[in-house]
């Protein structure tokens, strides 16, 4: 059974409902993963004339058997029920008759992912939890054989020094993925911001989630949940007073913090190739400008998305917004914002203070990050400089 999205939470509350169903909903036959206890899987299996499973198929339409493999929470079973929506929701409610349940289908999809995330993080009260456990790189690898070994090479981009299309002719049936240089640099920079974040949750026992490139899609996208999630609040129906491409959008980093609520990181990799570009200083300080508008922007986007994902149970929600600039000094950023008082005033507004010289303390800069040639070595100075931050940041402005 596939897992659930990551952005699934422990939270007991009721959620309402958030959404509607179109046409299309309704016409598309889809699978649906409906979990049951072991004591209602009992009543569904237990009979010795037709099996209850078999009634609920022929009545509701749907297609409608038990998942032969494991549930990945203990103590219950799931069910693949296909069909289209009012298929699958026929059937569950067939279902429910027999077991005695009451609970809506939406109801029961969310105890069940509630339970998943209890079984998953069994110490989400107590420690902090990273997704992936492991940094993945965005930058897509190709599997080469290079002397009788099968490796796997970085793609370049087309005309690059070295570029793996060099060693030997494409498969026209299999197109290599491509990127640029700056998915490179961005790889480079999230990595070490989340391994150094990592290490200071360990280090100050902090009691969070935190989730990586998670795409706005991916919030309740699981395909086999969508006759659950189609009535809660999803990107899709983010409210139309607000900018319709802001449905799409990812999240750099996000913290889900037990105390502190959200916060919400955007992290940008300008300033490791100054010097090759031989930018001048007015160079350097405008794309600096640039860079921060665009954070400014994408998290106001970011803000507005989380506001409206988490408006049916926790309606007002604490959320924190940061920029990091794993590239840049403090220094270097101040340079760049003194004598624009629009960047400064959209920067305050964006960060939560009223004190432009608070906008560099809040931001995550070099000055608070490993050395880029040793990202995994986060030195004790380090962790002091970035527990500052987080104090600036997050702590100071809680209660």
């Amino acid at each position: 059974m596939s897992g659930l999205p990551p952005s699934a939470s422990p939270q007991k509350g009721k959620r309402r409902k958030g959404g509607g169903k179109s046409s299309e909903d309704h016409d598309q036959v889809k699978v649906y993963l409906h979990a049951v206890t072991d004591e209602q899987s009992a009543l569904l299996t237990d009979s010795v004339n037709t099996p209850p499973l078999q009634k609920v198929k022929k009545k509701s339409g749907a297609d409608v058997e038990f998942d032969p493999n494991p549930s990945p929470v203990p103590g219950m079973k799931t069910i693949i029920i296909r069909g289209i929506l009012s298929q699958i929701e026929d059937a569950i409610r067939l279902i429910n008759k027999k077991t005695g349940s009451k609970a809506t289908l939406s109801e029961e999809a969310q105890e069940f992912w509630v339970r998943w995330v209890e079984a998953s993080f069994p110490e989400l009260d107590s420690r902090a939890y990273f997704l992936p456990p492991v940094y993945l790189n965005r930058v897509p690898m190709t599997r080469e054989l290079i002397a009788g070994q099968d490796v796997l090479l970085l793609q370049s981009e087309p005309g690059q020094v070295g570029q793996t299309n060099q060693q030997g002719a494409q498969d026209p049936t299999h197109p290599r993925p491509s990127f640029q240089n700056s998915d490179l640099r961005d790889d480079a920079v999230c990595q070490r911001v989340f391994f150094c974040l990592e290490t200071m949750s360990k280090q100050h026992n902090e009691v969070l989630v935190a989730i990586s490139q998670l795409s706005f899609g991916q919030y309740l996208g699981e395909p086999h949940f969508a006759a659950a999630a189609v009535c809660l609040p999803l990107p899709a129906n983010l409210p139309s007073a607000l900018p319709r491409h802001w449905k799409r959008g990812d999240f750099d980093v996000l913290l889900i913090h037990r105390q502190y609520g959200l916060v919400v990181c955007e992290v940008k990799a300008f300033g490791d190739n100054t010097q090759t570009l031989s930018m001048s200083q007015q160079e350097i300080n405008k794309n600096i400008g640039k860079k921060l508008k665009q954070a400014v922007s994408q998290l106001d986007k970011a803000e507005a998305m989380l506001s409206h994902l988490v408006s049916d149970i926790a309606p007002g929600l604490r959320i924190t917004k940061t920029i990091a600039f794993p590239n840049l000094t403090a220094h270097q950023l101040q340079q760049a914002i003194s004598g624009d008082t629009q960047l400064t005033q959209d920067l305050c507004r964006c960060l939560g203070t009223t004190d432009p010289a608070d906008i560099t303390g809040l931001c995550l800069c070099c000055d608070q990050l490993s050395d880029p040639k040793t990202p995994c070595d986060v030195s004790s100075h380090v962790l002091t400089e970035l527990g500052h931050w987080w104090q600036r940041l997050v702590a100071e402005g809680w209660g």
